[in-house]
């Protein structure tokens, strides 16, 4: 039998404030870059020159900040107002 929409038949719920499993893998991944991966990234960085390294910075850093070309704001009313970061 389908449940109603908005109604999983989970009665409690998901708790507030416990991440959801996307976030804890991204988390479990970070964690690994930061630990052992990121001296690996470094070494590889290193090797890059001029404009491949220019590249390669500029293409990372649109992860932590993207490019406002590619985000998408909406505002509906007065009150609610949604941005959408677009990926390709």
């Amino acid at each position: 039998m389908p449940f109603k929409k908005g109604h999983s038949g989970n009665l409690k719920g998901k708790p507030k404030g416990l991440p959801n499993r996307r976030t804890q893998q991204w988390e479990q991944f970070t964690t690994f870059c930061l630990e052992g991966g990121l001296e690996r990234f470094e070494i590889e960085m290193r090797k890059l020159k001029g404009k491949d390294f220019v590249n390669a910075f500029l293409s990372l850093l649109e992860y932590q900040k993207p490019k406002l070309a590619r985000t998408e704001i909406k505002q509906d009313g007065e009150s609610k107002m949604t941005i959408t970061v677009i990926r390709e």
